[in-house]
């Protein structure tokens, strides 16, 4: 009954009229190949084709696989990948569900516009979603994300400083102020692509464009509809291909003397209006936010498959690599000719497709019963309390957990642990792991290691290199001294097989823990767009099977996720909870001007139809 109750709740997708009926999918991949959704004369959606499908008695789940995964490639015959899709299709129908895989290309474009790309795609699930009870979809390969830019009034109190370095600069203390400046909140949104009846189109920018930032200081208590303040800095920012959230209007009006000289400013505030991205029942509910009517997960290995460039020699020509495939010491002409470790890799197309081989064998082993799977939850967190209790909602019987001969104390790591703490954790089985630590785009921030001592636990070679005058040795110290868990060690955990072989799913509160590097400046189909990304890095290297994590810096995490989980429902469920939740609460309980959107910076890695299920007996 109570899992009945909680996932009826979450919200259901009207579909709009359907332009023409689509008796199949063929006909809607013969409708959306060559789609040009802005009709500039290049398709965002280049061709569709299916390539299995499978009718069930429930919602249909659609995998949408980059074309260019499920052509041959030299020396990856192994990890072919089309029949691991059709695998996955049967086992979704297995599970009730209807089913089906189309291979996508995108369009080649010129302009940077990857929302415009998100927004071709969106039409593509909403054609769908008028066809049947569209459930979700899930984007295998490497697919263009959401960009948000938030601009609200954010009422403040505090130290602020006007016009930093010019020669008017004024610094105020402990002084009330209002602070409008767009900001860019979400380096990827899957809520875009999932909002099926949102005004999403309507947000969208693509061209590199200026927006006003005000920030404006007051003597006392702003008024609720502003009026004059004692300074004011006015300034623009520039952002590209991003999905604008106005919320609240903010007007400045200058003021003069008799004489017409400037006298002061004033603003005249709103800060209920905006809105523009949301669905007409959106607007209706106590907190106006967008909510997912679909859910999103992306298995996406092209930014951690890297090889070492092959193009680099040593003195004696010897490469980066020994004869078995493993890290070498490197000796060249002079120290001036060492390369930068960090700069020695190169996109691998044949490891990209193993690590989603990997993933998909793991994925079905998990979903029928053959996987080892330890039915326990583990936190470890850096400088935060233990999420132990948070997740151990998970289910019920999870609060007294079997250690199973493991040390008990790796369930709830608390502190500030090292990296070596870090790896004897990892080693620690447990289903559901929550990290809890500070993080940017590329990994997760942990106390400094000895590196010798790490490098043996991690299993003695290091997938990595650092600098010795003029040679190149392997070596985590360049990537790990400062205690970053990043692509190098995780690389390096599963290159030396020193991980627990069971599979996991992991609940990431770092900020940016799952922000693509450089998404703000570069266009998704550059080379180093989302290279080494942390969250990813954390999926597929460890042994993942979804991921859910924030790309924005914040201080929140998904309310009422384990408690959706334990009711049954799927991760896309959970995630899509969070949004329900924060559209039902007050302005001030949903985190007040700043706060009340902070679901739209969450997104799912891996397949979110994957539940919590109890162990088979």
């Amino acid at each position: 009954m109570w899992t009945a109750l909680l996932l009826a709740s979450l919200p259901s997708f009207a579909p709009p009229e359907p332009q023409a009926a689509a008796s199949d999918v063929a006909a809607l991949c013969e409708r959306f190949t060559g789609f040009d959704l802005d009709g500039d004369g290049h398709a965002e959606l280049e061709r569709l084709e299916p390539v299995g499908t499978q009718a069930g008695s429930g919602p249909r789940v659609v995998v949408l696989v980059e074309e260019r995964l499920l052509d041959e490639a030299a020396g990856a015959a192994e990890w072919d990948l089309r029949p691991r899709i059709a695998r996955l299709v049967a086992d979704l129908a297995a599970e009730g569900r209807s089913a089906v895989a189309l291979s996508v290309r995108l369009g080649p474009s010129a302009r940077h516009q990857d929302g415009l790309y998100v927004l071709a795609l969106r039409e593509a699930l909403r054609a769908f979603a008028v066809e049947g009870d569209l459930a979700g979809a899930l984007l295998v390969g490497h697919f263009p994300d959401a960009f948000i830019v938030r601009t609200v009034n954010w009422r403040r109190r505090g130290d602020v400083t006007l016009r930093k370095g010019a020669e008017d600069e004024a610094v105020h203390r402990g002084v009330r102020f209002v602070r409008r400046v767009p900001e860019d909140v979400a380096h990827r949104a899957d809520l875009v692509l999932a909002d099926l009846d949102g005004r999403w189109e309507d947000v969208y920018v693509q061209p590199r464009t200026r927006l006003e930032a005000v920030t404006a200081v007051y003597a006392g208590v702003i008024p609720a509809a502003g009026g004059p303040c004692v300074d004011l800095e006015r300034r623009d920012v520039e952002f590209e291909d991003f999905f604008h959230v106005s919320d609240g209007t903010l007007e400045v009006s200058e003021s003069g003397d008799a004489d017409g000289a400037h006298a002061g400013w004033s603003l005249l505030l709103d800060d209920r209006a905006g809105g523009h991205e949301l669905a007409p029942p959106d607007r209706k509910r106590p907190n106006a936010i967008a909510r997912p009517d679909i859910s999103v997960g992306r298995l996406d290995a092209r930014g951690v498959a890297l090889r070492p460039r092959a193009d680099l020699v040593g003195v004696d020509g010897e490469g980066l690599l020994d004869g078995e495939g493993r890290p070498q010491a490197v000796q060249f002409a002079s120290a001036k000719d060492v390369p930068r470790w960090i700069s020695v890799w190169e996109h691998d197309p044949v490891l990209e497709r193993r690590l989603l081989a990997e993933y998909l064998d793991r994925n079905h082993a998990y979903r029928t019963d053959t996987a080892d799977v330890v039915r326990r939850p583990a936190s470890i967190s850096h400088g935060f309390g233990s999420g132990l209790r948070v997740i151990g909602r998970a289910a019920d019987d999870w609060a007294a957990a079997d250690h199973g001969g493991a040390d008990p104390a790796l369930a709830s790591v608390i502190g500030h642990p090292s990296l070596e703490r870090f790896v004897e954790w990892m080693g620690y089985p447990a289903l559901l792991r929550t990290i809890r630590a500070h993080s940017d785009p590329w990994g997760t921030h942990f106390d400094r290691p000895d590196v010798a001592a790490l490098e043996e636990l991690a299993g003695g070679t290091a997938w990595s290199w650092s600098r010795a005058g003029d040679r190149l040795v392997p070596s985590l110290q360049g990537a790990c001294q400062t205690g970053k868990l990043d692509w190098f060690l995780l690389r390096t955990l599963w290159e030396n097989d020193a991980l627990s072989d069971e599979p996991a799913f992991y609940h990431h509160t770092g900020c940016h823990g799952i922000s693509p590097p450089y998404a703000k400046t570069r266009a998704f189909d550059h080379p180093s767009y989302g290279v080494r990304q942390g969250g990813e890095a954390l999926l597929l290297y460890g042994r993942g099977l979804a991921l859910i994590g924030r790309a924005k810096v914040f201080y929140d995490e998904p309310r009422r996720f384990a408690e959706t989980l334990a009711a049954g429902g799927t991760w896309g469920d959970a995630w899509r909870r969070y949004h329900e939740e924060d559209s039902k609460a007050t302005w001030g309980r949903a985190g007040g001007d700043i706060g009340r959107k902070r679901a739209y910076f969450w997104s799912v890695l891996g397949d979110w139809t994957l539940t919590l299920r109890p162990a088979v007996q």
